[in-house]
């Protein structure tokens, strides 16, 4: 394993480096793999490894069992100015949110 740490020049702009980027830093080996990682509208990478507490929207009915990481996704997905919000896991896939709903969801095969 790699021990040195990488370093990220941001905002990355291309949309093939953002996608490589993105899958890197989002391996269980990276060290970047915790926090969120931020898109803006044109879907440059400008954050990464971005930790935040999103305030309990207590109208949202949450129906699963899932940890902080979906429940911070989906409650984030509500606060002014972010579009979407997004969490993986092996253990419940691909899950997008848009203002607090579940707009997206595919199980991952790995």
């Amino acid at each position: 394993m790699n021990t040195e740490k990488a370093i990220y020049d941001l905002p990355i702009t291309r949309y093939d480096d953002v996608l490589k980027t993105l899958i890197e830093i989002s391996s269980s080996n990276s060290e970047f793999q915790d926090g969120f990682h931020l898109l803006s509208k044109e879907l440059e990478l400008t954050h990464i490894s971005q930790y935040f507490s999103t305030p309990i929207i207590e109208k949202i009915v949450v129906k699963n069992t899932f940890g902080s990481r979906y429940r911070t996704a989906l409650y984030g997905s509500c606060i002014p100015n972010v579009l979407f919000t997004a969490v993986i896991s092996k253990n419940y896939g691909l899950i997008i949110f848009e203002k607090g709903k579940e707009i997206y969801k595919e199980d991952l095969i790995c």
